[in-house]
């Protein structure tokens, strides 16, 4: 049992409706699971504190609308965002159970004498989902970033530099960063703008001091992943509604008053990275982000710290903003034409069979940094596919076109991390067996993930691919090696 499936049989479990099977897994997940727990803990403390202001209230009707919204309401607070279908099951229990019944009827006397301020709108608490609802009505919008990152790249380069800048978006036109950071190695401060136009299926990256620039077309399942990378308020609001996350209560940021929400829950990054704490600032008053904080561990060396702030909302923006200006003097940079393709079971099949082709096993993990730096070494393999990757790079005549072959042959594995981290961010229970299935093992499960209620589907050992029911999935992992 997962946590999604344990927290939509709680308040089943709380009423006593579960049956033996049911009550002994909820049970077992809860042993192990303390953000179940304490989810727990929460709805028990809700129905205490109303029973004991109901009981007297046995006769009251409940007005349908009304109960509703406390079901509503208490959702979001419980910060449910993943059950909203279960707002329907609560209700259903409400009204069949007396006990709870008389509980919401307290609930509403007490809202109409002013015990409570759920909707009165002087002391209301901020929901998150709503703040996502309210963010996406806004058009147009403007907001300052800050980057810090620290480690090592590839084991043994020093890593220690700055990143900051502006970022517009538009709904219209899409995404502009201009970016500046000072180069670690000669101290030369760096410019770049990056135009993300969904309209021209195209991404652009334009560095004017090295007058050179880089366009990637990218198809629109891509544009949304390139959004979440590169902080789209919006996007990481939506990633913290499917995470695990707590409130911080009110405090006050630059003379507003706010509050804030936290999630430390690896799925946030789809546990592509390591460790995660995300926090995000809300003005009260507004209901609109205004400075979100994030410590991000990038693999085991690179570590990332940032904060995005000064968030300027509606903003008047033109057209003439998010096109690039390319001088003719600038040239096409590492990458430039490239196309990447959607994040897909094929993609993450074809990167699969690109790794084993030039190791000869299949990768022990999929987390897109130990894969990249895996890949860094491809040149030096000594399978044929390290042969060809080798005489593909002697034959490029520029540093550009050395950097494109190898940008080419590192692809497939990339779009395969992400591939992974997709199916994680989606909670379709992935799992994968890389360290003890080898390339041509065609029984034995290598990845395998959710797609229907008792439905799953299976990369085998030699890359074939079926769709099984949870029945034969679980005696296809029962047989493999341990």
């Amino acid at each position: 049992m997962n946590c999604t499936e344990c927290k939509e049989l709680l308040v089943t479990n709380l009423e006593g409706l579960l049956n033996d099977s049911q009550k002994q897994a909820v049970k077992e997940h809860l042993d192990t699971c303390e953000a179940c727990r304490a989810e727990l803990r929460s709805l028990q403390a809700l129905r205490e504190r109303l029973i004991g202001n109901g009981k007297s209230l046995a006769q009251n009707s409940v007005e349908d609308n009304v109960m509703n919204r406390i079901i509503r309401e208490q959702n979001t607070r419980l910060k449910s965002v993943a059950q909203a279908g279960a707002g329907l099951r609560i209700r259903r229990l409400i009204m069949r159970n007396s006990v709870v019944k008389i509980a919401v009827a307290a609930a509403v006397v007490l809202v109409a004498l002013g015990a409570w301020s759920l909707w009165s709108g002087t002391q209301s608490s901020v929901a998150l989902a709503d703040v996502l609802v309210k963010v996406e009505q806004i058009q147009s919008f403007l907001y300052k970033m800050t980057m810090h990152m620290t480690g090592r790249i590839q084991g043994s380069i020093p890593l220690d530099t700055s990143v900051s800048g502006s970022v517009l978006i538009a709904n219209e036109h899409g995404m502009r960063m201009d970016m500046s950071t000072t180069d670690p190695n000669s101290g030369v401060d760096l410019e770049q703008q990056m135009y993300m136009l969904p309209q021209r299926k195209l991404m652009m990256i334009v560095m004017p001091k090295l007058k050179k620039y880089t366009r990637v077309e990218l198809d629109e399942s891509m544009f949304a992943k390139m959004r979440k990378q590169n902080n789209d308020p919006r996007m990481l609001i939506r990633q913290i509604l499917d995470c695990r996350y707590q409130e911080l209560g009110r405090s006050v940021i630059d003379g507003v008053e706010v509050e804030g929400f936290q999630t430390t829950d690896p799925t946030y990054a789809g546990n592509a990275l390591g460790d995660v704490d995300v926090k995000i600032w809300v003005d009260v008053q507004t209901q609109l982000p205004i400075r979100m904080d994030m410590k991000i561990q990038v693999g085991e060396e690179m570590q990332m710290e940032g904060t995005l702030h000064d968030f300027q909302w509606d903003v008047p923006v033109g057209v003439e903003e998010f096109n690039p200006v390319l001088p003719e003097d600038f040239t096409a940079g590492p990458g430039d034409g490239m196309k990447i393709p959607a994040m897909t079971e094929e993609t993450g099949v074809k990167g699969l069979k690109l790794y084993a082709g030039f190791t000869g096993e299949y990768p022990a993990e999929l987390n897109m940094m130990t894969l990249m730096q895996k890949a860094k070494d491809f040149r030096d393999s000594q399978t044929p596919e390290g042969q060809k990757l080798r005489e593909a790079f002697e034959q490029a005549k520029t540093t550009e076109e050395k950097s494109n072959v190898l940008l080419e042959a590192m692809m497939p594995v990339q779009m395969l991390g992400g591939f992974y981290a997709t199916l994680v961010q989606e909670q379709k229970e992935p799992a994968y067996y890389g360290k003890v299935v080898q390339p041509g093992d065609v029984a034995a499960v290598l990845l395998r993930w959710k797609t229907g209620e008792n439905e799953y589907r299976v990369i085998f050992g030699d890359l074939h691919a079926e769709t099984v029911d949870a029945d034969t999935l679980a005696k296809l992992e029962a047989a493999l090696p341990k």
